[in-house]
């Protein structure tokens, strides 16, 4: 902790003296006045003294007139390409985790900031993707700054980020597991369920889809839009999450006769009863979680190894592909990653293929 004592002299010249320990010793400075003294006082306790006496530095050479919450800021606003809803997203990373680093000047925030910054977010209970969204940002915020002449490089560069083990929150149903949750659903849900995990689509993705998307005789469907979540609480009709997004992939002919295709061809593929879009929210309401808990309540055993989520039917559509050879670069293109770096990194853990057939070589080898 750091305190400030007023000290008034003898021509009547008011001082203040900012005390803290550092090393175990009691350490002060003067300041001529308040504001100085309180601004070096908070900077003491957010960032340690060392850290506080850089930013001194840096305010008596003239070059502190951007903290790092200004310039996050202004960055968001000169963005491109992106949604509203991702701007709000960005703002409310600015709003509520910049908290102990936003108020420093642009100019000192180095690794070290970056780190502490990281590892506050980390024992705070934040997730590995949460954190690397958040890391993501700031990283761009700063690439910005680099090429803006604000800083000489990036902190960011070498953040070293916790673990994202996305696999360990990922379920990946087998054939069996899928029956028993799609039969534990009333008639009305089941084709949508079907689809999904046929088609492996994002939700948005699907229930943007109109009848005219799906061509019956080709056995094709085309996705090129889906919902956005505006950060309001309203959706809207945009681009799909990547270039790739925009594809058209096959549908097994089971699945596209289950549907009606009779009607016109600017209606939704799957409406709700008022003609409108599903949202996650009813699915998962009217749909998902009641037929969870008829599995469950059916039998004393569990015959769900983990709980899994809607979108676990996108997995579950990858996992089925893959493990029947489906090579990834297909899957990729099915799934409408960006990149196929994306599709390993997700799935190579199913993919057993190459690794069986690496030992083999090894086995024959050693005879």
């Amino acid at each position: 902790m750091a305190s400030i004592d007023a000290r008034t002299t003898s021509d009547g010249t008011t001082t203040y003296r900012v005390r803290w320990r550092q090393d175990g010793k009691s350490r002060a400075l003067t300041f001529i006045d308040a504001p100085s003294a309180e601004s070096f006082r908070r900077n003491v306790e957010k960032f340690g003294p060392t850290e506080a006496m850089r930013i001194i530095d840096l305010v008596d050479s003239g070059i502190s007139q951007m903290t790092l919450e200004q310039w996050c800021t202004a960055h968001i606003e000169t963005l491109t390409g992106v949604e509203e809803g991702t701007r709000r997203r960005y703002r409310a990373y600015v709003r509520n985790d910049l908290n102990k680093i936003g108020t420093m000047p642009l100019s000192a925030i180095t690794d070290t900031t970056i780190s502490r910054w990281v590892n506050d977010m980390d024992e705070s209970g934040a997730s590995g993707k949460t954190i690397a969204n958040k890391h993501g940002f700031m990283a761009g915020a700063l690439n910005h700054a680099v090429r803006a002449g604000k800083i000489a490089k990036n902190p960011c560069d070498h953040t070293r980020l916790p673990r994202t083990d996305a696999a360990d929150d990922t379920v990946m149903l087998t054939r069996a597991e899928f029956d028993l949750i799609h039969d534990a659903m009333t008639p009305r849900w089941r084709p949508f369920t079907r689809w999904l995990v046929a088609t492996g689509m994002r939700f948005g993705e699907a229930t943007a889809l109109v009848v005219s998307d799906v061509d019956a005789r080709s056995g094709t469907v085309r996705i090129s839009k889906a919902w956005k979540h505006t950060g309001n609480g309203e959706r809207k009709l945009g681009h799909t999450k990547s270039r790739k997004g925009h594809r058209t992939i096959n549908v097994p002919a089971s699945v596209i006769d289950s549907l009606d295709l009779n009607r016109p061809g600017g209606e939704l593929l799957f409406p709700t009863q008022s003609g409108g879009p599903i949202s996650h929210q009813l699915f998962r309401n009217r749909a998902w979680l009641p037929a969870l808990a008829k599995v469950c309540a059916e039998d004393a055993e569990p015959r769900l190894l983990k709980r899994p989520r809607p979108h676990d039917l996108r997995h579950t559509c990858a996992s089925w592909m893959i493990n029947n050879g489906v090579p990834m670069a297909v899957v990729q293109q099915h799934l409408g990653h960006e990149s196929i770096q994306t599709t390993i990194a997700t799935y190579t853990h199913i993919d057993r293929s190459s690794g069986e057939a690496a030992a083999e070589v090894i086995g024959k080898m050693l005879g």
